[in-house]
């Protein structure tokens, strides 16, 4: 019985691992592309927008790259860098985009909450 029950939460930590692994993987240029390929389809971005958008992310990614480079993952730099982003995404906005923002972000933190409590 213990050595299955060590073998699930092994396999389970070793998918966990690989899964991070693979995220690790993508260049800062790939990051910034997704998020604002994200960003396009959600919140309908103009063209220059767009751009806007890519050079705000991809500081963003490669300053993130940079603290995952140096072992340097501290929350509270993580947390005033995604603050950062987004009171610079504000600018970069209309309203009503804005809005349709602040509702992407609250549906991802509950999303998140779920996951978190193993539902």
């Amino acid at each position: 019985m213990k050595k299955t029950f060590f073998a699930l939460i092994l396999a389970f930590v070793s998918i966990t691992a690989f899964a991070q692994r693979q995220d690790a993987n993508t260049t800062p240029e790939q990051r910034a592309e997704a998020q604002t390929k994200t960003l396009k389809e959600n919140l309908n971005l103009s063209d220059d927008q767009q751009k806007q958008v890519y050079t705000l992310s991809l500081a963003r990614a490669q300053k993130m790259k940079e603290m995952r480079d140096a072992q340097n993952m501290d929350r509270a730099q993580m947390r005033a860098s995604m603050e950062t982003f987004n009171t610079e995404l504000t600018k970069i906005l209309t309203v009503e985009q804005q809005e349709k923002y602040k509702t992407m972000l609250e549906d991802r933190r509950n999303n998140r909450g779920e996951r978190g409590s193993g539902n």
